[in-house]
C-alpha cells in the first residue's frame, strides 16, 4: 500500500469517526428532550400505560426512559 492510499484510508476513517461522533451526540439530545417530555407527561398524572403506548414502547421501557 502507498503512503497516498494511508493517508486517503486514515482521511476516510477519521471523517467517519467525526460523523459517529456528531450522531452519537445528537441522538444524546433527543434522547434528553424524550426523557423531559415523558416526565411532563408523568408529572401532569397521565396514565403510565397510555405515554408507553402513545411512544410505541412497554411499561418497562418507559421507566428505562425516565431513568
Amino acid at each position: 500500500m502507498s503512503e497516498d492510499e494511508a493517508r486517503k484510508l486514515l482521511a476516510a476513517a477519521r471523517r467517519a469517526s467525526e460523523q459517529a461522533a456528531a450522531s452519537r451526540a445528537k441522538a444524546d439530545a433527543d434522547s434528553a428532550l424524550r426523557r423531559e417530555a415523558v416526565r411532563a407527561c408523568m408529572k401532569a398524572g397521565i396514565p403510565r400505560e397510555e405515554i408507553a403506548s402513545t411512544l410505541g414502547v412497554s411499561r418497562q421501557t418507559l421507566y428505562q426512559i425516565v431513568r
